[in-house]
């Protein structure tokens, strides 16, 4: 079982690492790094080299982060949860610190361009998309269908709370608070509100995070190229609802877990060797059709080079991955690093969503560390 946990963080981590890797690759072709491109030319290679040099700092960090894993795994004895997130979150600091560096360095590329053009009085005339007045009332049946959906998840997760307020009286004053990967109680803590109740809050903080994603996606605006509109809208409808069936997979694999640990707290019993490594497992198989569907509706977006959205401000940008717009009402618009939306970190919701993701990391640690 030694082994096993070294097994399922290496799996994960690569998972990461690979998906990290093709961050640009994955990204529409009118950003590169995060800044909005379509207007102007970079030399080729000066594009390979800053991928080069991507990819060069990303796998330096993936390697500082098994060796943090293997350092709190053999000399701190750390459990597999507080390991994987320490090291995880140590790869994505990193992750995040290389994007805003690549992200500099191509905006700094971008404005010498566009002083060059300004000199040379070249402009570019920007065209202004609208949105399908048909795709977005078949959008509106979508997400009425989806919130039904994440309803049921909900109810869910609120009849194991139930379960758990129920039973709180007769639990016994010592309890268990974490398993290890063989599905054996591996860590122990004295019965109180915060111990019992944290992972029916981690359940319906992940089940409303998911829900927000997935009708967020659909909700935000999608662009398709009007040369052949009734076939394009037809295939936005279908990659949509793939992305909101997949998110609703995720929602329900990790929920196998979540919504089951407080019975099996109450219990005070092991949890199934088979339940533990498919919620591990299945999840991030899940994740690849998800990658497929926002890349088949990116495939659908207007040819021409110079569209031009509101999200394409650089200046509501910050390094190309966070989006703060406060005249911006949407809740969620297209990213510029890899696919899928990005929140708006301006919006209230975000606001309260980054809240509920940061207490989630925090609370996850202390709890592991219980």
């Amino acid at each position: 079982m030694f082994f096993l946990n070294y097994i399922l963080f290496i799996l994960l981590i690569l998972f990461v690492h690979v998906i990290a890797l093709s961050t640009q690759s994955l990204s529409s072709k009118k950003y590169f790094f995060g800044v909005y491109v379509n207007e102007i030319i970079i030399e080729e290679d000066s594009k390979t080299k800053i991928n080069k040099d991507f990819k060069r700092k990303l796998n330096i960090s993936l390697f500082l982060s098994v060796i943090i894993y293997m350092i709190l795994k053999s000399i701190f004895n750390l459990n597999i949860g507080a390991n994987i997130i320490i090291s995880t979150t140590v790869y994505f600091v990193l992750f995040f610190f290389i994007l805003k560096v690549e992200f500099k360095k191509v905006k700094d590329i971008k404005y010498d361009y566009l002083r060059k053009v300004k000199n040379n009085q070249i402009v570019h005339e920007r065209v202004i998309v609208k949105k399908d007045e048909i795709l977005h009332n078949q959008k509106k049946k979508i997400i009425k269908k989806f919130k039904i959906l994440f309803g049921i998840c909900l109810s869910i997760s609120l009849i194991s709370f139930l379960y758990v307020l129920i039973n709180y009286k007769n639990m016994p004053d010592i309890i268990i608070t974490h398993w290890g990967a063989d599905g054996r109680p591996d860590g122990y803590s004295q019965k109180n509100i915060i111990n019992v109740f944290f992972t029916n809050f981690l359940d319906v903080s992940m089940v409303l995070l998911f829900a927000v994603i997935a009708i967020g996606s659909i909700l935000g605006n999608t662009y398709i190229d009007d040369s052949d509109l009734e076939l394009n809208r037809k295939k936005a409808i279908k990659y949509l609802n793939g992305i909101g069936y997949s998110f609703f997979a995720l929602t329900i694999s990790i929920q196998s877990i979540t919504t089951t640990l407080p019975i099996f707290m109450i219990k005070q019993k092991s949890i199934l060797v088979w339940l533990t490594l498919s919620s591990c497992i299945i999840p991030v198989i899940i994740i690849i059709p998800i990658i497929y569907f926002y890349l088949m509706l990116s495939n659908i977006k207007p040819k021409n080079k110079n569209m031009y959205t509101v999200e394409n401000d650089d200046e509501k940008w910050i390094y190309g991955f966070i989006y703060y717009n406060k005249e911006d009402p949407k809740l969620m618009v297209e990213k510029r690093l890899g696919m899928g939306w990005n929140m708006n970190m301006a919006h209230p919701l975000g606001k309260f969503i980054t809240f509920i993701l940061i207490f989630l990391v925090v609370g996850s640690l202390l709890i592991c560390f219980i």
